[in-house]
């Protein structure tokens, strides 16, 4: 991937800070003395125009005045400042700078003049820098903390990359409460220069990182981000939360598909196509990301749940089933070994309940030994392993019936049987989340957290980070970083002629059809008449029944305008439908009549920053209320649109149904990549939209096609 600018911005031997005072109500005063606080070791030269010293560090008046040319340039100086201060740094040889001043182009045109100025600057001397409008960076490894918080823990193996400042600089709290420490974190702000993709990048390839969280709210470039995260997931996994687009903000489009393919949903897409494992809130962003760090994926679906509670067990178990995950019942000889710890009322069979009690030895300690030894369990939950936080809940009711000193009394039931438990993990090669109600005040969770097992606080939360697990084990399987398409054929002659002959935005059915059928697209069999004399001339040659249309670019949507006819099978009807389309000033599209169940539909849309997007769903008049799709971004590889096809929560209908036999989704698959291929190929066509497309004996046929066209792009492009 080459040199990424992140590496020496994370980890420089020298740094000068602007904006710093002995003023400690100053935003870059605080990050100075996060900076020293943190043990950073390198050279810290902080810049004031007046102070001698900031902090008790010497200071220096001006850029020109450094001794030396920082590695690292830290600017939190008013907002028309920051020109002149990148320009002085980047004359004496500063080559990498975070920009934490806002007022950019998050405030209007203006800001987004301002921010075009110091790209300039920064390109003239080949500076590359964060920001602006960020809140810092933090490498706990280093360490290295410019954030307005400060490092309680070192060392942790997720890695996080925001556009929101506050997901890096006010969670310290929580995150040390929760027992989660973050490697390194990185705000990008308004990404002027590196962007998102290049933490990605750089975390990728950083060996202190072992999951790489995110949180986004809109990607610029799709397909470069595409490209590199395909390529990370194959080795880390990757967990985001997208916040940009819902379905109220899809723009309005022609065809079904630019109605329907709102931002979210091509997000949705996306982040498949890449592997990257999309969750709702931050807090799954940092605990599931928390877990994917610490713990193994499961080598499959089959999860063992033990606990000492009825209820977290079954909320456990519901939740593992949403997931796609299994809790079977286990074998007799599981079970037998499994009852030798459990008293009576126990039942062995998964989940395991041992009912509230004390004694914690076969919980954390017989119990898992034979779960994790198991060959038919890939992973376990455990709820309810807890000591001291319990009774610091029960000593003020007891105190004055037992004779112990608070301390004397938590540390008595302190488990003593942790170790084993927490070397299983590593030693078999499956994951292990815990679930409990009670935190670092409790001497288990403490343990825990120091030894890097995830523990959530409910157990629902707890099989989430499982399914998360779960998931990564499922990207690994794909190989997403063999995907990638390579090369691409010219487009087809006989397209390329048709397209050039279009005029206006719209193609009608018909020549959008041949278009469909030069990249190898089924449709059905249909000659064009413009008279009823040639609409039955054509019926002699197609047979009976055939179905009947208007044709013309002027009219997208027929079925809403009463004019398709299906199923004509005498001369009466066809009479009377041609007459219907005449009146409306279109031509006659007739058709042979395509019998099948099962109708699916296929489309294209474009939106800012990304290809082509390539949309795959349940077709018919009642696409758009029911919503059953998915999208990727092309070009796709085969396996990308075979993926598509088994995507559909009614994936169930391809396979043999109700008498109907098995589509074919392998020409399914090839139609999507030829889909793809012809949107990349004229990047006129602003929307595309085949349906139906009708399963006729197994195969696909398009029976409608709508292609909308952006004629002001068409007029100044060279078609490929």
């Amino acid at each position: 991937m080459g040199d990424n600018p992140l590496q020496k911005i994370m980890d420089p031997a020298s740094i000068s800070i602007t904006g710093a005072s002995n003023n400690f109500q100053k935003m870059g005063t605080i990050q100075l003395v996060n900076l020293l606080n943190s043990g950073f070791a390198g050279k810290v030269m902080p810049i004031h125009p007046r102070e001698k010293t900031v902090l008790g560090r010497k200071a220096y008046p001006s850029v020109s005045d450094l001794p030396e040319a920082p590695e690292l340039a830290v600017l939190v100086v008013p907002t028309p400042l920051v020109p002149e201060m990148l320009d002085a740094f980047g004359t004496i040889g500063t080559r990498h700078a975070v920009v934490i001043t806002a007022g950019f182009g998050e405030t209007g045109e203006d800001g987004r003049g301002l921010e075009r100025e110091i790209l300039r600057i920064a390109r003239s001397h080949g500076i590359r820098f964060l920001g602006p409008n960020c809140l810092g960076i933090l490498n706990t490894h280093q360490p290295l903390n410019i954030t307005v918080a400060p490092i309680l823990s070192f060392g942790g193996g997720l890695s996080l990359a925001s556009q929101s400042g506050t997901y890096i600089a006010q969670t310290v709290g929580y995150l040390e409460r929760n027992g989660i420490t973050l490697g390194k974190a990185i705000s990008v702000g308004n990404e002027a220069d590196i962007d998102i993709v290049d933490c990605i990048e750089y975390l990728g390839d950083d060996g202190d990182t072992r999951a790489i969280g995110l949180y986004i709210e809109g990607i610029r470039d799709a397909a470069k981000f595409l490209e590199c995260a395909r390529k990370v997931s194959a080795r880390k996994p990757i967990v985001a939360q997208y916040v940009g687009g819902t379905e109220a903000g899809a723009r309005s489009g022609s065809s079904h598909t630019g109605a329907m393919a709102g931002p979210d949903f091509v997000y949705d897409g996306l982040f498949a196509q890449a592997g990257v494992i999309r969750v709702n809130t931050i807090e799954e962003v940092y605990k599931y990301g928390w877990a994917l760090a610490c713990q193994p994926p499961p080598r499959g679906r089959r999860i063992a749940v033990l606990t000492n509670s009825g209820g977290p067990g079954s909320g456990i178990a519901t939740t593992l089933d949403g997931a796609g995950l299994e809790v079977p019942e286990f074998s007799p000889g599981v079970q037998e070994k499994v009852g030798r710890f459990l008293p009576g009322h126990a039942s062995p069979r998964n989940p395991v309940d041992l009912t509230f009690h004390m004694g914690m030895e076969n919980m954390a300690k017989n119990i898992p030994q034979v779960l994790f030894e198991a060959p038919e369990v890939d992973g376990v939950i455990i709820h309810g392993i807890m000591d001291t936080g319990f009774m610091e809940l029960m000593y003020p009711s007891v105190k004055d019936y037992i004779p112990l000193a608070r301390e004397d009394f938590l540390t008595s039931m302190e488990t003593p049987h942790l170790e084993p438990l927490l070397s299983m993990p590593e030693r078999y090669g499956k994951p292990l989340v815990i679930s409990s109600f009670f935190d670092r005040s409790d001497h288990c969770i403490r343990v825990f957290h120091e030894h890097g097992i995830p523990c959530l606080d409910s157990p629902e939360k707890a099989a989430g980070a499982m399914g998360a697990l779960h998931r990564y084990a499922l990207v690994r399987e794909k190989g997403l970083d063999r995907r990638a398409p390579s090369g691409r054929d010219p487009a087809p002659e006989e397209a390329r002629r048709i397209m050039a002959g279009v005029k206006g935005s719209a193609v009608d059915e018909f020549t959008a059809k041949k278009i469909l059928r030069a990249y190898g697209i089924p449709t059905a069999r249909e000659i064009l008449a413009k008279t009823t004399e040639e609409a039955f001339a054509a019926v002699r040659d197609l047979g009976w029944p055939v179905a009947v249309k208007a044709c013309s670019p002027g009219i997208a949507h027929k079925t809403e305008a009463n004019l398709v006819f299906l199923n004509v099978g005498d001369g009466a009807v066809l009479e009377r439908a041609c007459g219907e389309v005449l009146a409306a000033g279109a031509d006659i599209l007739v058709a042979r009549m395509i019998v099948g169940g099962r109708e699916l539909m296929a489309g294209m849309s474009r939106h800012p920053g990304f290809p082509p997007c390539i949309m795959f769903g349940l077709g018919g008049i009642f696409a758009e209320a029911v919503k059953d799709f998915t999208i990727r971004l092309a070009p796709l590889s085969p396996e990308d649109a075979e993926e598509m096809t088994g995507s559909l929560r009614a994936s169930a209908l391809l396979g043999p149904f109700r008498g109907m036999g098995e589509a074919d989704r392998e020409a399914l698959a090839s139609l999507l990549v030829s889909l793809g291929k012809l949107a990349l190929d004229f990047p006129s066509i602003k929307e595309i939209d085949l349906n139906p497309i009708i399963i006729e004996n197994g195969m696909p046929f398009v029976a409608d096609a709508l292609m909308v066209i952006e004629q002001e792009e068409r007029d100044g492009q060279q078609d490929t």
